[in-house]
């Protein structure tokens, strides 16, 4: 099985104050590896070294020659009053790639009616951004991620700022999309990504890999990883202790 991407002994950080140290991760075709650790830690830059929106101080990227990223990334600074409707939002996925004033193909056109009915929001194609809900603006954000047709989807705290009614169902999307992709899910729930994810990586200056979704006290510890489960009946939640 060819990797899609490898990360090598990277170091990487801002202005000469190093974040992450010695990281090595390996994404293989229809992975799902959940990406936990504490706020600071570094899983946000992480996820900057993997999209290419920050070069690494020391170590390695390598990538497959036919990787192709889609991402979501942490959606709370939308200007609500700009003037887009969530089909233009969707589109802009492919603007990345290409240029504003090409006019989309038709078969860009039949992918972005493909999605919003994948997601529920056909409906809503024509409506300003500004008038969608919270898990509404995720859903079409996804799209936007997705229009681009990638091999790899990866998502920055997809669930902040959701209904825990949308959340249940972008679960449910996500799983049923990496029956075709791999997904990397970045996340403060630790119970939730290890009921629905395959591995799990704590990021926390380095970064260790669990090549299971089975964690527990004992193992984040091991790992250094500062987050603490605590069962509540058949279900787990989280506290940070240093958040």
């Amino acid at each position: 099985m060819t990797n899609l991407l490898e990360v090598t002994n990277v170091d990487a950080g801002y202005d000469n104050q190093r974040i992450l140290h010695g990281v090595n991760l390996t994404v293989k075709p229809l992975d799902f590896i959940g990406i936990i650790g504490p706020n600071g830690g570094g899983k946000t830059t992480f996820l900057k070294i993997i999209i290419g929106l920050l070069t690494p101080t020391n170590g390695n990227i390598t990538k497959h020659k036919d990787l192709k990223i889609g991402y979501l990334p942490q959606i709370n600074s939308i200007d609500k009053q700009f003037p887009i409707t969530v089909r233009e939002v969707v589109l802009s996925g492919r603007y990345a790639s290409s240029s504003w004033w090409r006019k989309p193909s038709s078969k860009t056109l039949k992918k972005c009616d493909e999605l919003l009915q994948f997601v529920g929001l056909e409906h809503k194609q024509h409506a300003a951004i500004g008038d969608l809900s919270g898990g509404q603006m995720q859903r079409v954000f996804l799209c936007r991620a997705l229009i681009s047709e990638p091999n790899l989807l990866i998502l920055d705290e997809p669930n902040t700022y959701v209904d825990k009614a949308f959340e249940e169902d972008l679960y449910k999307l996500l799983a049923e999309l990496n029956k075709t992709l791999a997904v990397i899910l970045v996340s403060h729930d630790v119970g939730t990504v290890s009921s629905l994810v395959k591995t799990i990586a704590c990021v926390n200056g380095g970064l260790h890999y669990h090549a299971s979704n089975k964690i527990t006290n004992d193992l984040l510890q091991s790992y250094n990883c500062p987050i603490e489960l605590i069962s509540h009946g058949k279900v787990p939640h989280r506290v940070l202790k240093d958040h």
